[in-house]
């Protein structure tokens, strides 16, 4: 699999495959495109079915596509398997409910969200990506959410991943299940705010009901 990046918003999936048909058999070719917009994101992925397509490819590094220059750049994700089962079964015990969101946990501060859309993207259609950051300091608070079109998307992601080095660090992957205790912090926050309103109402009824007396 090859990473194109710097594509043309014209470009769609057949386009993208026949630019790189040359090369040899193309298996698939994915322009990730914005859930909310519909318009590419500028950027996709060619898999071929030999590795001796994939160096062509990789020799074809700014080639003009729709008139401009693409970013050709090798996907490692594919490359490192059994460096990862073994990451893995440290780092990826995760026992939750498949889900089409995933947690991802160990993130570097210098992770972006287009970085994580683009590894993420290459297991299927993301529909969004969110690392939240600290109010005070504006800083990545070291996990993020990747929402994926569907639950088998979020599974090839999560078994592919899992204990995989995203900038220097090894992040551990889950499935996001926000209703319940799998859910992570966001349950939590919303449950906290509820209670700080519910006080403020019982607070206000009590003051009402001593003026009256």
């Amino acid at each position: 699999t090859v990473f194109v990046g710097r594509l043309s918003w014209n470009v769609d999936n057949d386009w993208l495959a026949q630019e790189f048909a040359e090369c040899g058999e193309v298996v698939s070719a994915r322009v990730q495109m914005d859930r909310n917009t519909g318009r590419s994101r500028g950027f996709g992925y060619v898999t071929f079915a030999t590795t001796e397509a994939v160096e062509a490819a990789l020799a074809m590094n700014g080639k003009e596509i729709d008139g401009r220059p693409v970013n050709i750049d090798k996907s490692e994700e594919k490359d490192k398997s059994e460096v990862r089962e073994k990451r893995a079964q440290k780092f990826g015990d995760s026992a939750s409910e498949p889900a089409s969101v995933l947690f991802v946990g160990n993130l570097s501060f210098d992770s972006t969200e287009d970085g994580l859309w683009e590894v993420f993207g290459e297991y299927g259609e993301v529909k969004s990506v969110r690392v939240p950051t600290d109010p005070e300091s504006g800083r990545p608070r070291g996990f993020g959410y990747i929402e994926y079109s569907d639950i088998e998307s979020a599974k090839k992601a999560l078994e592919a991943l899992s204990g995989t080095e995203i900038n220097g660090r090894a992040i551990r992957l889950d499935y996001s299940q926000p209703r319940d205790n799998n859910g992570g912090g966001r349950g939590g926050r919303g449950g906290g705010r509820g209670g700080g309103r519910g006080f403020g109402d019982r607070g206000g009824r009590g003051g009402g009901r001593g003026r009256g007396g």
